[in-house]
């Protein structure tokens, strides 16, 4: 095993990477304790829905919505407050998503004001258009036998039914995820990958006990839409408060909507002495902000490899195209997959050996992209075979 220092040499190469979706902590915002509403700041608006009432910005301090502080947030936070009937508060806003994996994250508060029996649902956040763009919906319900005053509240999603375009709001089979407490800021959130359709995992943090749980769908959690020929990327988001009697409130704060981590593989390898040298992430591993992505390459005869890893899987040195074929350097039916920029020797056992790379806890990385493939150091004659490719995008 080998700790890869050499590769944060890369970073030096990067600057901030390209900036997509969007973050906010409310702080520039103009609010006050009754509320300023969010349509004309930051390019938020009102849409075009029957009977839609503005969110608005509030202060923590002496807010009218009975929101206590955050102690993760500022001033300022986004607050929908239900006008009953079909007075629902909406506030929108463009955002440009990354591709692949997108990870939304929030701190949400549920609270309610009414006087009678409180009616589902009291939020959510969405991406728009919700009639045929593939998007994601989280919502924030009662559980069922809700009474007055409301004491708790459901983190859940709404998927892709059997039946499509049916969809059905869903109950995540963890119990952490429902009975949260009301008047309470808890952590939400959700990774989606836009080309699958699907949930790859959610996160709650519960503000009662702060115990973070993560649940990672054992089958295909579908979005509402799939990302068939023709069904288009959303262009907004939206925070939502509803439910026909007056009262629900849904307030987020520190939004945060950016690139999932994922590591993916591309190409062929060559083979060796013990087949194709195999190259995927280690189970679990993603290459997240502050972790450490660790990446296995096995089918190793002598137990010993190296790792290539460089900025591009299209080009070399910048001029020359990949994959590039290695016959004229000695190694017929093998191809260079990724621009070799940075080489690690890597020590392993079993036939395996995993390389590490420690990432900054740093968010100008989110985004940035590494290719990398293996080499088997191997007993046949060419003396060296190769992997298939590996991507890694730094995400959440």
């Amino acid at each position: 095993m080998r700790s890869s220092a050499p590769i944060l040499c890369l970073l030096s190469l990067v600057g901030t990477a390209v900036g997509q979706g969007y973050s906010t902590g409310f702080e520039t915002f103009v609010a006050s304790a009754t509320g300023i509403p969010a349509a004309g700041q930051d390019g938020f608006y009102v849409p075009a829905v029957a009977g839609t009432i503005d969110g608005n910005l509030h202060t923590y301090a002496g807010n009218t919505l009975g929101v206590p502080v955050n102690g993760n947030g500022g001033a300022n936070f986004w607050g929908g407050l239900a006008g009953g009937g079909t007075a629902f508060a909406r506030s929108q806003r463009a955002v440009t998503l990354p591709t692949g994996r997108v990870r939304i994250e929030y701190d949400v508060c549920c609270n309610y004001l009414g006087a009678v029996v409180p009616l589902n649902n009291i939020g959510s956040f969405s991406f728009q258009p919700s009639t045929n763009s593939i998007y994601v919906n989280l919502v924030a319900a009662y559980p069922l036998g809700v009474v007055f005053p409301p004491t708790t509240w459901d983190a859940n999603v709404v998927a892709r039914g059997a039946t499509p375009p049916a969809t059905i709001v869903t109950v995540l089979p963890n119990a952490a995820f429902q009975g949260l407490a009301m008047a309470v800021w808890h952590h939400w959130a959700v990774t989606i990958d836009m080309v699958a359709g699907t949930h790859v995992d959610f996160s709650i943090t519960n503000g009662v006990t702060n115990v973070t749980t993560t649940y990672t769908p054992t089958t295909p959690l579908l979005l509402p839409v799939a990302p068939a020929v023709g069904a288009p990327l959303p262009t907004d988001f939206r925070l939502f408060t509803g439910g026909t009697a007056a009262g629900n409130v849904f307030a987020i704060d520190n939004l945060t909507i950016t690139y999932g981590a994922q590591y993916t593989t591309f190409g062929a390898g060559c083979p060796g002495a013990l087949g194709v040298p195999a190259l995927a992430a280690a189970p679990g591993s993603l290459p997240k902000l502050g972790a450490t992505l660790s990446v296995n390459l096995s089918n190793l005869p002598v137990n010993i490899g190296l790792m290539i890893t460089g900025l591009s899987n299209t080009l070399a040195s910048g001029v020359i195209p990949l994959p590039l074929s290695l016959a004229s350097f000695g190694w017929p039916g093998c191809d260079l997959l990724v621009d070799p920029l940075v080489t690690d020797t890597l020590i392993g056992a079993s036939n395996t050996a995993t390389w590490n790379f420690a990432i900054p806890l740093a968010t100008n990385l989110l985004g940035f992209e590494l290719f990398n493939q293996g080499a088997s150091l191997d007993t046949g004659p060419a003396g060296l075979a190769f992997s298939n490719g590996g991507r890694a995008r730094v995400g959440l």
